[in-house]
């Protein structure tokens, strides 16, 4: 009787602080609902506008739970911060770059394309800077592995709006700090994927697809790992994007499928499947 008491506690603990725990049930610092909501919302392109954005976003920071610490606090909040920045890159198609070289009317339609892209990066980093100041926190306060993977995902998303010289500084810490959120937990999915997506990822030089689908796909099937959902989405679109580098067009096109049964609104993996079915 007194071990079910305690148990009945602990689920309305659980279930006021609406925590979300993921498979394995000892993350460094579990997901509110609230963010799970605004997470999945992105992915699957479920977000009309920056207005309902930023609605997701204050939900997903004001659901911050009374019982967190002041670390788990701070990477709650840091992760807030990283998936507005996310929305804001998404919202903008930055491959809309290479419309600039099809422009041929006028001249101000090329400046004015080239000033929102670079407007919509300024905007996404400066999310990506916040994130990475709360992580740094919260690293203050304790070594954590999620704090390590957050700060290592906001580097990495940094790395895609900031300049060359950002990338040349910084590029090699999202490896290093995915390395370092393994080594406190190696069963945490998101930093297994962030240490090998520069396989995927990189520029050619640095690129190893063999290797980083080989380890996408071990990923993927390693039910020892915790994997959050958009983690198995990412092993999914990673093992795509490999055999889509390639060359072996018709996997490619099948693993972007699968992924689709994540997100089935996802408007990347669309995209991809868009591009594939006419090669």
């Amino acid at each position: 009787m007194q071990n079910y008491f305690k148990f009945f506690v602990l689920f309305n603990i659980l279930a006021a602080t609406s925590i979300v725990w993921s498979q394995s049930k000892e993350r460094d610092v579990p997901y509110t609902k609230a963010l799970y909501t605004f997470i999945d919302h992105y992915y699957n392109n479920q977000i009309s506008s920056m207005d309902k954005a930023e609605e997701f976003y204050i939900t997903a920071v004001d659901s911050l739970p009374e019982c967190f610490t002041e670390y788990s606090k701070l990477v709650h909040l840091s992760r807030c911060e990283f998936y507005l920045g996310m929305y804001v890159m998404g919202e903008y198609d930055f491959s809309s770059i290479e419309k600039i070289k099809s422009i041929t009317d006028t001249t101000d339609n090329t400046k004015n394309l080239s000033q929102q892209i670079k407007n919509k990066k300024a905007q996404a980093a400066s999310y990506f800077d916040k994130a990475i100041s709360l992580a740094q926190e919260a690293l203050k306060i304790r070594e954590g592995s999620d704090a390590y993977i957050i700060y290592a995902m906001a580097i990495s998303s940094n790395c895609t709006v900031k300049n060359s010289s950002y990338v040349i500084n910084n590029g090699l810490k999202v490896g290093s700090y995915s390395k370092k959120a393994l080594q406190l937990d190696s069963t945490n999915g998101t930093a297994c994927y962030y240490q090998y997506a520069q396989d995927l990822y990189a520029p050619a030089f640095f690129s190893n697809y063999k290797r980083g689908y080989s380890k996408m796909l071990s990923f993927y099937n390693n039910d020892s790992l915790r994997k959050e959902k958009m983690d198995n989405y990412y092993f999914i679109t990673g093992i795509a994007y490999s055999f889509y580098k390639t060359n072996n067009y018709p996997e490619a096109l099948e693993w972007y499928k699968k992924s689709l049964e994540i997100y089935p609104n996802n408007q990347f993996a669309l995209k991809m499947i868009k591009l594939l079915s006419k090669i």
